[in-house]
């Protein structure tokens, strides 16, 4: 994901969904209309909240395989962010952190665990240094990371950028060979899943502009010991280096951070592994619950 932005510092169809009130919300999936925008949301399950956030290569589609297990214990929500899956498309910069805690005032949320893959991972940490009275705790997976020092890879980043102006099939092509797909076989059904999210998500390419996504001003390296919430870090073993390396570094920076390598995984576990990735989180969710007590 952080080549893909840094291409672009360098040089679908909308699913109509009825309104949905706040008086509604017991619905299992719907429309927000919320922060001047309609995101997509589903809810399944009863207890503690947990909001599961998206990379921004793919839509919420990406935890299809981990909202049944974490229902039986949990209150889970997913949702597209702004531009993708079945949320609407916009023309003007915005901030996803907004958007998503208005999201959770529309769904009568006070507090709840993050789980931020990727682009996710940046919402969940900043979200959790704005709005730390909302959070319980962070699973921040393959996590890009604002102001991260590491230099970007130019010849990589030129790449993506002129595939992405060739359209969705260039695009594709080239995001897939990277090492963000390292350990994603061609052919395979996770390929497949996975190829298929981001063909359809390609129409929020025009977001990732330099920006269009409103974030604060200190970037959250600087701010990384602020983070005060239990804090779950997950890598898979065949992510690319930059990630491995950031995720180094959200483990030693935040405070009681721990650290999680997903092996045979790249950067899609919750797809690639799913089944020890919804273990590993469960364990660290139910962790948390006992020392709560």
């Amino acid at each position: 994901m952080k080549l893909i932005l840094c291409a672009f510092a360098l040089v679908g169809s909308f699913h109509p969904f009825a309104h949905v009130s706040a008086q509604q919300q017991s619905q299992s999936n719907g429309l927000a209309e919320v922060n001047g925008t309609k995101l997509y949301y589903e809810v399944k399950g009863k207890g503690p909240a947990v909001v599961l956030i998206h990379g921004g290569l793919v839509d919420s589609r990406l935890w299809d395989d981990q909202m049944v297990p974490l229902s039986k214990h949990y209150r889970v929500v997913r949702y597209d962010l702004r531009a993708f899956g079945k949320s609407a498309s916009t023309t003007e910069p915005f901030s996803h952190i907004e958007d998503l805690r208005a999201l959770l005032d529309f769904l009568k949320i006070d507090r709840a665990t993050l789980v931020g893959l990727s682009l996710g991972g940046i919402i969940a940490a900043d979200f959790a240094l704005e709005y730390p009275e909302k959070i319980s705790s962070l699973v921040l997976v393959g996590a890009g990371l604002r102001g991260d020092p590491q230099p970007p890879d130019i010849k990589e980043a030129i790449a993506a950028y002129q595939a992405a102006s060739r359209g969705a099939e260039a695009f594709v092509n080239v995001t897939m060979s990277s090492a963000l797909y390292a350990a994603v076989r061609p052919g395979s059904s996770v390929y497949s899943r996975l190829r298929q999210m981001m063909l359809d998500n390609f129409k929020a390419v025009p977001t990732f502009v330099p920006g269009f996504w409103k974030y604060p001003q200190r970037t959250t390296y600087e701010r990384l010991n602020d983070i005060d919430k239990p804090t779950l870090v997950i890598i898979g073993s065949e992510d690319s280096q930059t990630l491995k390396n950031i995720a180094n570094t959200l483990a030693t920076k935040i405070p009681g951070a721990s650290k999680v390598i997903i092996p045979g995984s790249s950067h899609h576990p919750p797809v690639e592994k799913s089944k020890e990735f919804t273990r590993v989180v469960l364990g660290f969710l139910s962790q948390k619950k006992e020392m709560t007590k």
